[in-house]
């Protein structure tokens, strides 16, 4: 038996099928060279029973896979391939979620994700599905143990009128116990194998042997984060936040560098908790909180309250919810993104949290007062900077696609890779010329020129190759979106981030921008400068420039990896203009709606094409004594 404690039995079944679904469509999106959901993201869906448990296995089992794979191949137990359902549509939906970078703290509220049964026949007694089998022989061999499993009947609890959800619990259960069967009957073979593995590498145990394989010493090395909610000031306080958290049992930390942030223990687990529920508490990333706090809050002024302010790539909407608490109800946040699905997800994480007027959330009627953020669907490129509507945008949050390699460590991305047996791109910062920091100080490469630029042209593995590529092509992208978010006539503020490591995206995409940004008036603030840790030094940048945008480390800090940079101007010359013009435009069209609403109710009463008779005659005085119409 292993340290984790055993659970029942009906339930051990449902969290095998559900871990082995998830470690499946991870395998086959990333085997595919496509773009995958998160473990996370998997794991802690809505329609997932035991989400903890689940999550645990997946990453285990994950960690073991490439020893398993030998032992079960050495221990002669017959495999099949996964069937993984639905695959385009899934697919699909998950490149969609793959290019939101969505920091994980995005990714895991109301993530959508399908661990739907199947038309597929279960495996056949002789023959384990492989992600199955791999779930079961790490929980065998290292996890909660596995003894043999009898007949089980089906819960009543999930039938339907046509008897399908009763007939698909039938063929899982089926399948599960079978599997069972087979891996408890070759326990002994698998026991023999690990040892023999483990004595031909001449490791200890099974911790040495991963550590020694592609990626291990990165595996080793994934941090676990503090878990961050943000109190959300738009419908209550930090104080009272506190206390009903105490009533409860639960005394998180104040932030030392985010105000209304708390910082529970690790894994404590508040999805389901009645703050985070009625939108009262946000769970959100602390460095996902850097953005928007660097864009609207300055140590001399404070907070912009009243400002119009603009999120650029916005669904699932946790920056867009921070920056309307910080503009507060007198200001405005135009919120875009091209993608209808995101944007509704974006709309109902808004409602909740208070900052959108209307409309329903899970059913219920919400917000009956003002609203903060208007979202919009649109692709941001495409946005007109020069349209009235935004003549008052004083403030731009841009936080484009990118490649997520911050968030790697806690969306399982080196669990993935490893499983793989392929090495994972540690090594990435030091290919697009890297510079790293250590507490907070900067050091510079060792590695000449010419060196770097070898490793970088060096023969790579697949995987690595295709994420450089995309890297580059996300770069380019990004590039064109800074440049297109400071080109606002009003804007003063523009804020830059990506929850990425690379320099291709951060430093160089900023070093790219800055004499465009230069000309237009525009100059790097040190963004956040209680923050201990900067930028690299070079990739484009002056020291000072580096020292002014900011980095997280996964690794080294107590958050995600995260990158920001703030750029800063006077008032423009042209906003001014920009604002009359809108000014003029909107009193214009106010005038034009007024005079139809007149015509209307002329219509509806009879009086249309009728002068009045009564008045002063258009504003011209009447003299002394003379009579009305009628007294002529």
């Amino acid at each position: 038996m292993g340290a984790r404690r055993a659970l029942p039995r009906g339930l051990s079944r449902v969290v095998w099928r559900q871990a082995a679904g998830v470690v499946a469509r991870l395998l086959d999106a990333d085997g595919s060279r496509r773009g995958g959901a998160s473990v996370k993201t998997l794991t802690l869906a809505p329609g997932v029973a035991a989400k903890k448990v689940t999550h645990a296995v997946v990453c285990e089992t994950l960690k073991h896979v490439p020893l398993l794979k030998l032992v079960l191949d050495d221990a002669g137990v017959s495999l099949v391939d996964d069937v993984v359902p639905n695959r385009r549509r899934r697919r699909d939906a998950d490149d969609d979620r793959d290019e939101t970078k969505d920091e994980d703290e995005d990714a895991e509220d109301d993530s959508e994700t399908d661990l739907e049964e199947t038309d597929e026949p279960p495996a056949a007694p002789t023959g384990v599905a492989r992600s199955l089998a791999y779930v079961l022989s790490y929980e065998a061999l290292f996890g909660a143990g596995l003894e043999p499993d009898g007949e089980a009947k089906p819960s009543t609890n999930h039938q339907s009128a046509d008897g399908s959800a009763e007939r698909n619990e039938k063929r899982d259960v089926a399948a599960v116990i079978a599997a069972t069967r087979l891996v408890v009957d070759a326990i002994g073979a698998l026991q023999k194998a690990v040892k023999k593995r483990l004595k031909s590498g001449n490791h200890k145990n099974a911790e040495q042997f991963m550590l020694a394989q592609p990626g291990g010493q990165a595996l080793a090395a994934v941090p676990t984060h503090s878990r961050y909610a943000r109190v959300n000031t738009l419908k209550t306080t930090l104080d009272a936040v506190e206390l009903f958290l105490a009533r409860g049992g639960l005394k998180p930390t104040r932030d030392e560098h985010v105000p209304d942030l708390l910082a529970f223990p690790p894994n404590t687990d508040l999805h389901d908790h009645p703050l985070v529920k009625d939108g009262r508490l946000i769970l959100q990333g602390k460095s996902s909180c850097f953005p928007a706090l660097a864009l609207l809050v300055r140590k001399e002024e404070g907070k912009e309250k009243g400002a119009h302010a603009l999120d650029a790539c916005a669904a699932p909407g946790n920056k867009t919810t921070h920056l309307a608490s910080l503009v507060g109800a007198d200001g405005k946040v135009f919120a875009f993104d091209a993608d209808a699905r995101r944007l509704k997800r974006l709309t109902a994480n808004c409602l909740l949290a208070g900052a959108m007027a209307g409309g329903k959330h899970k059913g219920e009627h919400v917000n009956a007062g003002k609203s903060i953020v208007a979202a919009l669907r649109g692709d941001f490129l495409q946005v007109d900077p020069f349209d009235p509507k935004y003549a008052r945008v004083k403030c731009v949050l841009l936080d484009p696609s990118c490649s997520g390699s911050g968030t790697a460590a806690t969306r399982g991305d080196y669990l993935i890779a490893a499983a793989r047996g392929e090495a994972v791109d540690v090594g990435a910062v030091a290919e697009f010329g890297g510079a790293h920091t250590e507490g907070g100080e900067q050091k510079k490469s060792k590695k000449s020129k010419k060196t770097t630029e070898e490793t970088a042209n060096q023969d790579v593995p697949p995987h690595v190759a295709d994420a450089r590529a995309r890297v580059a092509s996300l770069a380019a992208f990004q590039t064109e979106a800074l440049r297109h978010a400071l080109s606002f006539p009003s804007a003063e503020r523009v804020s830059y981030s990506t929850c990425s490591v690379y320099p291709a995206e951060n430093e160089r995409v900023v070093a790219a921008v800055l004499p465009d940004a230069m000309k237009l008036g525009y100059t790097l603030e040190k963004a956040l400068p209680s923050w201990p840790r900067r930028g690299l030094v070079g990739h484009g940048l002056t020291d000072r420039e580096s020292n002014a945008v900011l980095r997280a480390d996964q690794f080294l800090d107590d958050c995600e990896g995260f990158f920001v940079a703030v750029f800063v101007r006077k008032t423009p010359l042209g906003a001014k203009k920009a604002i009359a013009r809108a000014d003029k435009l909107a009193a214009a069209a106010l005038e034009e709606i007024e005079a139809k609403r007149l015509a209307k109710r002329m219509k509806q009463n009879g009086s249309e094409g009728v002068r009045p008779v009564y008045g002063n005659g258009g504003g011209k005085k009447r003299k002394k004594g003379a009579g009305g119409a009628l007294f002529r």
